[in-house]
């Protein structure tokens, strides 16, 4: 048997597919990557570890340009657990270490590889476990999940929002993800965050969605206006919680309790787990809301080098990230809106 080598290219190769539906999640499939350095003019690495001619293990890496401090290498951006997709540990090692010599050759000086955990950190990385991801399980079938939400708060707040009338539907067009993004640009704002550009959502989401990756769901009042909406992304074995977004005015009748669970149903009905989102400790209410829907969580682990630094490291509830958010939180809506053109400089 040959040794394993390891080969850097500009676009994924055309096996890469099948082996990220086969043990991936949604952040390994090529489809997303493309998206992401396209959308956010972001260039893309893409590392194959082959052994005999087979396809043993992939990693993608983008170059995120700095916005303050050094330039990153990032696997990837806006992905919780997209780090090396290996069958074996060496080969998880070696693509970690085929990226940090094109680090050095490139004059980057950060790297953060986000993953699961499946494998140990490589050799000169140090191991960050902050965050999880919390994931419902939907083996046992509709009821068996229904059963596990909280009877007093997430049961009975899907039942008020059918009560209030939420016409609920699954969007396919660019009027449909444009509503998207004006939504998730009005919450982003309460939240003092940017948005995504909007050509995220009416181009790249869209694509995603014709490749079988991506579902909006909609919920309009019985007027038919926009009451929220939110994102799925549709991987192998899970659908995860993308984005939510909603009007305030509307939010009394729990129209995004309404679409969670639509989207949960859909996902029970092809055969995946639903996958609530990634939260860090210090955000309790975020991490119980999660729980309440039946999320179990899963450690998820960051590899850095040459040490822990950067957004991902930063708690959200204090120190400059809750500074700059309370500022960005009271910027006239029409400033806040062109802040999405900083998005790119986050992942």
């Amino acid at each position: 048997m040959s040794s394993l080598s390891i080969s850097r290219t500009a676009e994924p190769p055309d096996d890469w597919g099948s082996l990220a539906r086969a043990t991936g999640t949604f952040y390994h499939q090529p489809e997303w990557a493309l998206c992401l350095g396209e959308i956010y003019r972001l260039r893309l690495d893409y590392y194959s570890a082959r052994q005999d001619g087979e396809l043993r293990g992939l990693l993608a890496v983008a170059e995120i340009p700095p916005l303050v401090g050094p330039r990153r290498f990032v696997s990837l951006p806006f992905s919780y657990a997209a780090g090396p997709l290996a069958q074996d540990p060496a080969t998880a090692v070696a693509l970690s270490e085929a990226v940090l010599e094109r680090a050095r050759e490139r004059g980057v000086r950060r790297i953060e590889l986000k993953s699961r955990g499946e494998h140990s950190a490589p050799p000169g990385f140090q191991r960050a476990s902050r965050y999880a991801t919390y994931e419902i399980p939907t083996e046992q079938g509709e009821s068996a999940v229904w059963a596990q939400l909280h009877p007093g708060s997430t049961q009975r707040s899907i039942k008020k929002g059918q009560k209030a009338g939420m016409v609920v539907r699954r969007g396919e067009t660019a009027e449909d993800w444009q509503v998207m993004a004006e939504l998730e640009e009005r919450t982003a704002h309460g939240h003092g965050l940017p948005a995504p550009p909007r050509r995220f959502f009416v181009e790249g989401c869209r694509r995603l969605q014709r490749d079988g990756l991506a579902q909006v769901y909609l919920a309009f009042t019985s007027s038919g206006a926009p009451a929220a909406a939110i994102t799925v992304w549709k991987g192998p074995r899970s659908w995860i919680y993308a984005f939510g977004a909603s009007d305030p005015a509307h939010l009394e009748h729990r129209p995004n309790h309404v679409l969670l669970w639509t989207a949960i149903q859909d996902a029970i009905a092809a055969g995946r787990r639903f996958d609530m989102g990634r939260a860090a400790p210090e955000q309790a209410g975020l991490v119980e809301f999660k729980r309440r829907w039946g999320g179990q969580a899963l450690p998820l682990t960051y590899d850095y080098w040459p040490t822990p630094a950067g957004l991902n490291v930063a708690a959200r509830d204090r120190g400059s990230m809750a500074a700059v958010a309370a500022v960005w939180s009271r910027l006239p809506a029409g400033i806040a809106r062109l802040g999405s053109s900083l998005y790119r400089y986050l992942g």
